[in-house]
């Protein structure tokens, strides 16, 4: 665990390469975390299938994964202040492999229910422990890194598992089975990189941290949470509800595949000019203000799409869920006390992840009741978005 009141200047060359191979291997644990979370979207039309599953089955097998991601998220981030980011990102990614080699070997609908919820568990743990090692290791650039990683992972999984299940004959397997091997190999990479031990935080992120009166955990949660409810809440209307409305003529894995990576991918692109542009902590009332439109979009969009219409709305979407997730993650790593920073950004993402029940709510109430939904969200981000913009005029918060 990196100890921030160390500080040396300049750094050692040893130091400063060990941190980034570190880094680097981090990066690498938090993609095949998105990875291994996600892919599951894209098997679940052919897992149906093959196994008859009904509608409340499937819904539950997927919505069970919150039950084991939300305390993972609590505890993983708790437990990373107290032990140490390696030894919880460690756990959390044997946890994530125990539960998608259970799937593997069976797709049963109790094995794949425990299987969701052991993943689950072991994502929140690595999401958590890893997000805070990368903003340890990086400050503010390694916060925002590691959300865009991690949406990376999600995007790709689902693309990947799509194609992969696609393909017909075993496919549903060899996406587990990679899913799991990647893990893995991050995790091998992890303890490799940790043997070059890590004496101090880079000079760059040391000298551009904020006096300490203004370290608080109110403070970071106060600008953080107004973000979290559209991060995910966005991208999984982009990903579950949209294809599901719209007629392109693609197998549903691959429909949902390629919705994914829209969705994700351009999360990551518009994080990516954010950084590129210096948006600073406009960028997430403009996160806020995006997933009103899109919602609102939505509530107002016929119960069938056409393609011009959902193509935009996954753009929106996305890049509402990026947008959001990154100034999140930035908040926290401006304002939080680095003790518990860990345990703030658990919370931070337990709420982002409620998002994940909304597609299950607006299918559940029928398309008269998602309108109500859907138009009270949009109010609300919208809410959000004009807070922030007055906050941002009498509180200088950050500067990038």
């Amino acid at each position: 665990m990196i100890d921030a009141s160390t500080s040396v200047l300049p750094r050692p060359r040893s130091t400063a390469a060990g941190v980034d191979l570190q880094f680097g291997a981090v990066l690498a644990v938090l993609v095949v975390t998105g990875w291994v979370a996600n892919h599951f979207v894209a098997l679940m039309p052919s897992i149906s299938d093959r196994q008859h599953l009904s509608t409340a089955t499937l819904d539950a097998i997927f919505g069970i994964y919150a039950v084991g991601l939300l305390p993972g998220l609590l505890i993983g981030g708790r437990a990373s202040d107290a032990l140490g980011r390696q030894a919880v990102a460690l756990t959390g990614s044997a946890t994530a492999v125990i539960g998608t080699v259970a799937m593997l070997l069976s797709q049963q609908p109790d094995v794949l229910l425990a299987g969701r919820l052991i993943v689950g568990a072991g994502v929140g743990l690595a999401m958590t422990s890893g997000t805070a090692w990368a903003s340890d290791l990086r400050g503010p650039a390694g916060a925002a890194t590691a959300g865009a990683v991690l949406i990376a992972g999600f995007a790709i999984g689902p693309l990947a598992g799509g194609l992969i299940a696609g393909a017909g004959g075993p496919g549903v397997q060899v996406s587990f089975g990679l899913a799991a091997i990647l893990v893995v190999i991050a995790m091998v990479a992890t303890v490799i990189a940790s043997r070059r031990r890590v004496v101090a935080r880079p000079a760059s992120a040391v000298s551009k941290q904020p006096a300490a009166s203004e370290f608080s955990s109110t403070r970071a949660l106060s600008w953080a949470m107004p973000l979290a409810p559209w991060v995910f809440a966005s991208a999984t209307l982009g990903f579950v509800t949209i294809p599901a409305r719209v007629h392109t003529g693609l197998a549903a894995p691959a429909a949902v595949g390629i919705a994914a990576l829209i969705v994700n991918g351009s999360s990551g692109v518009i994080q990516v000019i954010a950084r590129a542009g210096s948006w600073g902590p406009r960028a997430g009332t403009a996160g806020a203000a995006l997933a009103a439109l899109g919602y609102a979009l939505i509530a107002v969009a016929p119960a069938t799409m056409t393609l011009p219409l959902a193509l935009p709305l996954l753009l929106i979407l996305g890049c509402a869920s990026g947008l959001s997730l990154r100034e999140g993650l930035i908040d926290l790593e401006a304002a939080a006390p680095q003790h518990v920073r860990g345990a703030l950004t658990g919370v931070f993402y337990s709420v982002t992840y409620i998002g994940f029940g909304l597609p299950l709510v607006l299918t559940t109430i029928g398309l008269d009741g998602s309108h109500l939904i859907l138009a009270a969200m949009a109010a609300l981000a919208a809410t959000a978005a004009i807070l922030r913009t007055t906050r941002l005029r009498r509180d200088s918060h950050r500067q990038s």
